[in-house]
């Protein structure tokens, strides 16, 4: 175990420390960085993740079918371990529960512990995240009041979601692009996951270090304990085998996606509580997250 994580956890969290570190000399600067990476070196990451795929579609159906049922079950986990909480403390609660960090932990530790392949599911898992979170994210945060048209149309205004489809009529048709474009997109691509990286950092420094409540703890113990389990049961359901429960189980394992947060201060969520979570499952997957791969792996 202690292999697995100096080998496959620990070179991610070093560069999300380096980005803590650089918090404060970065300062406001991170929505700058932050956007590098959305228009910049995501795309290009999911592009060239998808035109060298060995694409199945009965892996993908088995991914997204497991995934989704994930979402749903965790969503009522916690809708019912909170019924008696406020209400959009609950929603919160729900939010971190339902939505994984797909992008900043899930891709790099995906590429370290399972590889290249490992890499390509976790980035079709990252492209369907990325969906859920911006058309539901606002409902569940805050109700009906966040199911607003724009946090659509923000979502078809990511290049990451243009991409998709390119990288696989690209794969699908064998189109091979002029190697100086190639090259150029490629490495475009290998920015994306230490800057990825980085950013996770400094959004952990920019929410800073709130002392976490008894429902901080609760959220974060469903997510980080309960959620990998639940994960490989739905997973193994739908016949997920193998890579694909592998990954399925790693992306239930995953501390709550920072976007969440972003999602709570533009559309006036549980900020605080949100926070509060994100920030303790950030710094408690370094625990859990190597149990997890040597469970599964």
């Amino acid at each position: 175990m202690l292999e697995i994580f100096l080998s496959s956890v620990l070179p991610a969290f070093l560069i999300v420390g380096i980005g803590v570190l650089l918090g404060p000399l970065v300062g406001s600067g991170i929505v700058s960085v932050n956007r590098l990476v959305l228009y910049g070196a995501a795309p290009a990451l999911v592009l060239t993740a998808l035109v060298e795929a060995d694409l199945v579609l009965s892996n993908v159906i088995r991914l997204y079918s497991g995934h989704l049922l994930f979402v749903a079950a965790m969503f009522v986990l916690a809708r019912g371990l909170t019924w008696r909480v406020e209400h959009r403390a609950s929603r919160g609660f729900a939010a971190t529960a339902m939505f994984s960090n797909a992008a900043n932990l899930m891709l790099p530790v995906s590429l370290f512990a399972l590889g290249a392949l490992g890499l390509e599911r976790a980035v079709l898992l990252f492209v369907l995240l990325q969906f859920l979170m911006y058309t539901l994210g606002p409902l569940v945060l805050v109700g009906r009041d966040g199911f607003a048209g724009r946090s659509l149309l923000g979502l078809l205004r990511l290049p990451v979601l243009w991409a998709v489809p390119i990288g696989i009529v690209l794969n699908l048709f064998s189109v091979t692009l002029p190697t100086g474009i190639w090259r150029g997109v490629s490495l475009l691509s290998d920015a994306a996951i230490p800057l990825i990286l980085l950013i996770l950092g400094l959004q952990v420094y920019r929410s800073g270090l709130r002392p976490p409540t008894g429902l901080t703890w609760a959220a974060t113990l469903l997510k980080l304990v309960a959620g990998p389990p639940v994960a490989y049961a739905l997973g193994w359901l739908v016949g997920a085998r193998e890579l694909d429960l592998m990954v399925l189980t790693l992306l239930g394992a995953m501390p709550p996606a920072v976007n969440i947060l972003i999602l709570s201060l533009e559309f006036g969520g549980d900020v605080e509580g949100v926070a509060r979570t994100v920030v303790l499952g950030t710094l408690g997957a370094m625990l859990t997250l190597p149990v997890v791969l040597f469970l599964v792996g």
